[in-house]
C-alpha cells in the first residue's frame, strides 16, 4: 500500500489522545510512518506512550474505514504542511521542537523570502508606536516578512503597520482558524487572512489555552532570520520568545529605553546578557544586507 506520510501523520494527531511530543518519540522508530499500518495495538503502547486502552482505540482508528475517508475529506480542505512537505519551511525544521504540521489561511508564498519576528510587551509605553515606526518601514520597503503574534500590543501595532505600508506580514496563533484570540483583532485577523497569511499548529476547532502561547513563540522566533523586541518587562512572554531565539541559534535585537520604564526592563536585561542594541533603522538594515 502507498503510504503518504503527510496524511497518516494528520490523521495520526486527529486521535484525541495522541499529541506532539508522542508523536515525536514514535518517529524516532519509524520516522516515515510506513510501519504505523502494521503494528498490532499492543506494539503502539511503548512508542507512543498509551495506556491499553488509548492504543486499541488509535488502533481502531486507523482500522476504520471511515475514519479514515472524514480524515481525508478534511486533509484535502485544510491542506495542511507537515514536516514530509517540501514546501515546510527550511527555518523551522531545524529548530529544537518544530511543529509537526502547519496550517495556513491566506498567502502561503509568504513562508518563503526573509522573515523578521517583532515582539513586545501587550501593554506598550507611549512612545513604543514611535519606535515601530521608525524602525520597521525601511525593512518592508526591502520586501523583509514581519512576523509576530496577533496579540494586544506591539503584536497588532506591527501587523498594522505592515499592512499600513502595503508590506507582508504572517500572524502566528495560539489557537485553530475557528476562534480569533483577542476578539478585538477581529478586523486585524481579517485583513492579515486577505493580504497576509495566517499561520498556527493548532487544528480549527481548538481553542486557545493558556500553555499555547509559549509553545506558539516557539514558531515565530522559528521562522525568522532574527527576533527585534521593541518592549518587554522582566516576566513576559517576550522574555521567553526571546529565549527560544537564543536557543535556536537566532540573532535577538532590542530597542534600548530608560531604566525607569517598567516595559523596558526586560529589554535592558537581555542587553547585558548579549542582545544586539538598535537605535536606528540603519543598524537593521546594515544587518540584513550583510546576511543577505
Amino acid at each position: 500500500m502507498q503510504i503518504n506520510p503527510s496524511f497518516e501523520l494528520f490523521h495520526l494527531l486527529s486521535h484525541p489522545k495522541i499529541t506532539r511530543k508522542k508523536v515525536q518519540n514514535y518517529l524516532l522508530t519509524d520516522p516515515s510512518l510506513e510501519r504505523l499500518h502494521s503494528l498490532h495495538w499492543r506494539d503502539l503502547i511503548q512508542p507512543l506512550q498509551l495506556t491499553s486502552s488509548e492504543a486499541q482505540s488509535l488502533y481502531e482508528h486507523f482500522q476504520n474505514r471511515l475514519q479514515r475517508q472524514r480524515s481525508a475529506r478534511q486533509f484535502n480542505l485544510l491542506r495542511p504542511i507537515t514536516i514530509y512537505d517540501p514546501n515546510y519551511p527550511h527555518s523551522l525544521a531545524t529548530i529544537p521542537d518544530p511543529p509537526l504540521i502547519l496550517y495556513a489561511r491566506g498567502n502561503r508564498e509568504l513562508l518563503c523570502g526573509n522573515h523578521l519576528s517583532v515582539i513586545g510587551s501587550r501593554k506598550p509605553s507611549p512612545s513604543a508606536k514611535n519606535k515601530i515606526n521608525l524602525l520597521l518601514p525601511p525593512l518592508i520597503k526591502q520586501s523583509v516578512t514581519i512576523v509576530s503574534g496577533l496579540a494586544y500590543g506591539i503584536d497588532g501595532m506591527s501587523h498594522q503597520l505592515t499592512l499600513d505600508q502595503q508590506g507582508k506580514t504572517i500572524a502566528v496563533l495560539a489557537f485553530g482558524f475557528n476562534h480569533i484570540y483577542p476578539k478585538a483583532h477581529t478586523a486585524l485577523y481579517r485583513t492579515i487572512e486577505r493580504h497576509g497569511l495566517l499561520l498556527t499548529e493548532y487544528p480549527p476547532d481548538m481553542k486557545p489555552n493558556r500553555w499555547h502561547f509559549p509553545e506558539r513563540n516557539r514558531i515565530i522566533s522559528g521562522l525568522s532570520r532574527a527576533t527585534l523586541i521593541i518592549e518587554a518587562t522582566k516576566r513576559s512572554g517576550t522574555m521567553i520568545t526571546a529565549d527560544q531565539a537564543l536557543e535556536q541559534g537566532k540573532d535577538v535585537f532590542v530597542v534600548p529605553d530608560s531604566i525607569f520604564l517598567p516595559e523596558a526592563e526586560g529589554c535592558l536585561k537581555l542587553l547585558q546578557e548579549g542582545a544586539i542594541p538598535i537605535t536606528n533603522p540603519q543598524d537593521l538594515l546594515d544587518w540584513w544586507n550583510k546576511i543577505n
